[in-house]
């Protein structure tokens, strides 16, 4: 759950973090890189997109604006790196469809 300019520098630590530790129980010449490790398991991720609204006289709102499944079976070899440029396409995705649908405040 992080903010969408966010996303992307959040999931890149997380991975990196799990490239280190499993890399902390490999021999010299089999450690792994963030740019080369890749899911040897079925990886279904999640996204979804919401936007919150707050008020000083309204009740909060809460929309959400996307829910994204996509699932990548263990033999497709599914990259960290792709996982990370995927997320940094979705926010950027998600940011351009906030600002044209769902905000009263526009970017100049």
């Amino acid at each position: 759950m992080t903010d969408t300019d966010q996303i992307t520098t959040d999931v890149k630590q997380e991975l990196s973090q799990m490239v280190k530790e499993a890399n902390e129980t490999l021999p010299a010449h089999e450690k792994m890189r963030l740019e080369t490790a890749y899911f040897d398991t079925n990886v279904n991720i999640e996204l979804s997109t919401e936007v919150e609204y707050h008020s000083q006289y309204q009740k909060d709102m809460q929309l959400t604006i996307d829910e994204t499944e996509l699932p990548h079976h263990a033999s497709e070899q599914y990259h960290f790196a792709e996982a990370v440029d995927m997320l940094n396409t979705y926010a950027s995705k998600m940011d351009t469809i906030y600002h044209q649908n769902d905000s009263f405040i526009h970017k100049i």
